[in-house]
């Protein structure tokens, strides 16, 4: 028994006489007598508790204590130190020590090795059994605990393991053989090398948060990178030898041709990566030293979004989630590929959806399983289009329809008119900003009056990297980035805090650690309808939403970047320019539409500026009246169509035009 091991030092000694030693710490017991929890709480816990899983979760899962929480009043209470897995990390020598499944089993983290001592990461020190079975495995005298927070644990865990089998397994691959990308090899279930290889880079992926795998052979070998909150790190590289049977291996996965090299494919599988199903979209294009490949990756298991985790401003989704209960009409979400179009979808729909709604949705694929929602993956290959699956679903009775993306006219026409009928519609489509959704839309066939009487909303968004908690420092801006999103480094806020980070190993020396959505909300209100109807630009109807109070991307990220969440680069990187130029008043830059006549804010005077000899309208650039010859002087030469009590009568016409900004 481990209890019967003096020498066995799996923690350091707890509170003189305030545990038996004849029996494992219970984490309960150390809850309550840390204050954390008292005994109601922990009778509430022990009930809720789900089979196999830890209390600590328990605790943390039913909000009565956050994961810190519980690691600094286990560490208190055993007196062991406190450990930050995204500070240090684990010597190789340990981790090879302690085998990936015995660690994963545990939920523990080797991170040296001291003589004969192993200093292990747990979030459960208390756990005798545990700790002697690494004890054992690593055949050491001694092991030592030091407190991590499970969360944090298992990232660290997951991450260091699968690094290092995808390197052990390229370096035990002999290099020297010949192979070529053109010769024909037989990859089977039997090619444990390959198979295990490419095991690896799927689970290290998903481990990593990526996106999207790049595999790209290059002339001594193949590059593999990893797509990371939007952008591509290189993760490892496969030697020439073994480049072609890791293409090989993914073809046959996704059920495409191996023996076709030459055209581009496309397929699809759906693997199971530590337990966790993942859906893959695989594409295949020709290139100079062979095929490159890049895997989409969708894990079932993952997390939903929740709505407030979205990172949109307050206003934008406060329109978003009123738009999305109302009984009939049409929400647009639009951007580029990879703009999070889709979560923001579910993460809404999540929000307003109730036991009285029915809620049907059309996908390509089923990125995540929303309960209470009849979803459904359309399958071109048989015939089942967003088209043809529009047409039977409205035949469902829905209440809520969503469609995952509106790619035709087809699709275009019957979302349009299934919005008008008494259905709410939710559908994606890929525009710039939320105005050119409008022009899209007619683009594809769409009557204007339809489009005007169907459509409610359209929010444009993008993703923007934040700047990494651990490393971000103040920062003096880039003039040249601060001129180009049209601002002056005199201009920002007073209370500006421009931040960036230098990296570090939270965010493995990127500076940045996860994304935020910037969006732009277009409502349609009366006054941009009848814009629609009457075939107006795409810049007018976007001056008509500024004026109502849309803020735009480019501005949303403007106040990001000048708040330290993320950096004025990255404004400028990820946002649009904005359309549809407001002109502001030149006494306190309030918006003001092109028929005011004073400000609303200020009442300075905003009339057309005309000239005092002969009364016609005189541009502000001009020095001589063209009709009746009067010098037009900057005092007293113009005078604004205004009422008098505004202003007097006479006034420069370059200080009555309103500037525009961008």
């Amino acid at each position: 028994m481990a209890s019967q091991q003096p020498e066995h030092g799996t923690t350091a000694e707890p509170l003189a006489g305030a545990w038996p030693t004849n029996r494992r710490v219970r984490l309960g017991e150390l809850l309550v007598r840390a204050g954390v929890i008292d005994e109601e709480h922990l009778a509430v816990a022990l009930s809720e508790k789900a089979p196999r899983e830890r209390l600590g979760t328990t605790v943390v899962r039913l909000g009565l204590a956050s994961e810190e929480d519980v690691a600094d009043a286990v560490a208190t209470q055993l007196r062991l130190p406190r450990i930050d897995l995204l500070e240090e990390r684990p010597d190789p020598e340990a981790v090879e020590r302690v085998p990936a499944r015995l660690a994963a089993r545990h939920g523990v983290l080797p991170m040296r090795i001291d003589g004969d001592v192993l200093v292990l990461a747990t979030a459960e020190p208390s756990n005798i059994a545990a700790l002697d079975d690494v004890r054992m495995a690593a055949k050491v005298r001694t092991v030592r605990s030091v407190v991590a927070t499970p969360s944090v644990l298992d990232q660290a865990r997951r991450r260091v393991y699968s690094q290092d089998a995808t390197q052990d397994l390229i370096d035990e691959f002999d290099d020297s053989s010949s192979a070529d990308f053109d010769d024909e090899l037989e990859v089977t279930e039997t090619s444990q090398p390959v198979v295990r290889l490419v095991d690896s880079l799927l689970a290290d992926a998903v481990n990593a948060r990526a996106s999207d795998i790049h595999l790209e052979p290059e002339r001594d070998g193949l590059r593999v990178r990893l797509r990371i909150d939007g952008m591509l790190r290189e993760r490892a590289r496969v030697p020439r030898s073994m480049a072609a049977q890791v293409i090989s291996r993914i073809k046959i996965q996704s059920r495409l041709d191996i023996a076709e090299r030459r055209l581009p494919q496309d397929g699809r599988a759906m693997v199971r990566v530590e337990g966790m199903e993942v859906d893959l979209r695989v594409s295949t294009m020709p290139t100079l030293y062979g095929e490159t490949v890049v895997i989409r990756l969708l894990p079932k298991g993952a997390d939903r979004v929740e709505v407030n985790d979205l990172g949109l401003p307050s206003d934008v989704l406060e329109r978003l989630l009123f738009a999305m209960d109302r009984p009939q009409g049409m929400v647009l979400v639009t951007g580029p590929t990879g703009s999070g179009k889709t979560t923001t979808l579910y993460a809404a729909l999540e929000a307003v959806t109730r036991p009285t709604r029915n809620v049907l949705t059309l996908e390509d694929p089923v990125e995540y399983q929303l309960p209470g929602v009849n979803q459904t993956q359309v399958n071109p290959k048989i015939g089942l289009t967003f088209a043809r699956g529009l047409r039977h679903v409205l035949r469902q009775d829905p209440d809520v329809v969503l469609v995952g993306e509106i790619r035709d006219a087809e699709t275009a026409h019957l979302a349009v008119e299934a919005s008008i009928t008494g259905h709410l519609v939710l559908a994606t489509l890929h525009t710039n900003d939320a105005a050119s959704a409008i022009a899209r839309l007619v683009d594809l066939g769409v009557d204007r009056f339809l489009v005007a009487s169907s459509l409610l909303l359209v929010l444009a968004q993008r993703l923007a990297r934040r700047n990494c908690e651990r490393c971000s420092v103040a920062q003096v801006p880039d003039p040249q980035v601060l001129r180009r999103l049209g601002l002056e480094a005199g201009a920002l806020p007073a209370d500006a805090r421009p931040s960036a980070g230098p990296g570090c190993r939270a965010c493995e020396g990127s500076g940045v650690s996860g994304r935020l959505s910037l969006g732009e909300a277009l409502s349609v209100s009366p006054e941009v309808r009848e814009l629609i109807l009457d075939g107006a630009s795409e810049s007018a109807i976007a001056r008509r939403s500024r004026l109502e109070g849309m803020v735009t991307m480019r501005e949303d990220a403007i106040l990001r970047a000048s708040a330290g969440i993320i950096t004025f680069e990255e404004a400028l990187r990820t946002t649009p320019e904005p359309s549809g130029d407001v002109a502001r008043c030149p006494n306190c830059a309030t918006a003001v539409a092109d028929d005011h006549l004073v400000c609303p804010q200020c009442a300075h005077p905003l009339g057309t500026a005309h000239c005092s000899g002969c009364g016609r309208a005189v541009e502000s650039a001009w020095t001589t009246c063209p009709w009746c010859r009067r010098t037009l002087t900057s005092a007293s030469s113009a005078e604004q169509d205004a009422p008098d009590t505004a202003a007097g009568p006479e006034t420069s016409v370059a200080a009555a035009a309103p500037q525009p900004i961008d």
